[in-house]
């Protein structure tokens, strides 16, 4: 997979952004930061509200630390051999490093005036800024991507009348690890938050658990190849993920998968299709009838993608 050229207009729109997010940073802490006092308001209730207070400079020194961040990482991007992945981050960093930049601007500005509030309407104001800052450092590194290399696969050589089946295990400890963490602090959340509104603590701490036990879902998983087309099933809750009848699926083949090429870790869902991504490396991919695909990353992809392919030739012939 070579890398495709980066003209300079292309190179300014990935790294443009943050550095104008990091000045922003840097230009209202030397202009407004002297006079700003020791305590300020740092958090606020729905109606803009004060109601916590800290120093100043522990927020900055945390926001900007992630506004060097996403400069650093968009001027690395642009000698990532993967884009797709580097595309990712990028987007992320730059969404993180747009909302905390906007917050202590607006926290500096309105301390400064002497009316410490923060109406919801700043909310959409730090969203707006985020994804100004973040969409055009990952289109262009999407659209500066090279193709996605396909490896198509001789099918399995057996008897017309043969039963052909496959079936592979993956598994992901970081899955496993974060539903563990997940789970562990939304049950501490709820205890430790239940004196003060016990509805909401139910609620927030219930969304918590739900959200560390879709990932022990995900966190093993079986593939399986058969007659009936191609299958993902959770081993551990035995809850189906993805189930594609072989009537529905055109060709197959293997690629050398990034989680970048399909949006990320986890099941995703993306403008290519439908994947479970747990790592890097070959992925079984099913290209349907009528454009899309289903993906799963799996060791043995290859010799998967042969029976698959045999079930298909099967079925032109029958």
């Amino acid at each position: 997979m070579t890398t495709r050229s980066m003209g300079t207009g292309a190179r300014v729109a990935v790294v443009a952004p943050s550095v104008v997010v990091a000045a922003a940073l840097v230009g209202v802490a030397v202009t407004v930061g002297p006079g700003l006092p020791g305590r300020v308001a740092t958090h606020f209730d729905g109606s803009g509200t004060p109601n916590g207070w800290g120093s100043p400079w522990v927020f900055f020194w945390i926001t900007a630390a992630v506004a060097v961040g996403a400069v650093v990482l968009a001027v690395a991007a642009l000698r990532f051999r993967d884009r797709r992945t580097a595309a990712m981050l990028t987007l992320v960093a730059h969404l993180l490093a747009g909302v905390l930049v906007t917050v202590w601007i607006v926290i500096a500005l309105t301390n400064t005036a002497g009316d410490p509030t923060m109406p919801w309407w700043w909310t959409v104001v730090a969203l707006v800024v985020a994804v100004a800052a973040a969409l055009p450092p990952a289109l262009v590194l999407v659209r500066a991507a090279p193709p996605v290399p396909a490896h198509d696969v001789r099918p399995l050589d057996v008897a017309p009348d043969a039963r052909v089946a496959w079936r592979a295990r993956i598994g992901s400890r970081l899955f496993a690890g974060i539903g563990a963490a997940v789970v562990l602090v939304g049950a501490l959340a709820t205890w430790l938050t239940a004196t003060e509104d016990l509805g909401i603590a139910v609620f927030t701490g219930a969304l918590m658990v739900l959200a560390g036990l879709s990932a022990f879902v995900l966190a093993r998983v079986e593939v399986t190849v058969d007659r009936r087309g191609m299958r993902l099933t959770s081993t551990w809750t035995r809850i189906p993920l993805m189930r594609v009848p072989l009537d529905r699926i055109e060709s197959c083949g293997f690629e050398d998968v990034s989680p970048g090429q399909w949006g990320g870790w986890g099941y995703r869902i993306s403008g290519r299709g439908v994947a479970y991504v747990a790592r890097s490396g070959p992925g079984l991919v099913a290209r349907l009838r009528g454009g899309g695909a289903r993906m799963v990353t799996v060791p043995d992809a290859e010799r998967g993608a042969a029976a698959l392919g045999a079930l298909l030739a099967a079925r032109e012939s029958a």
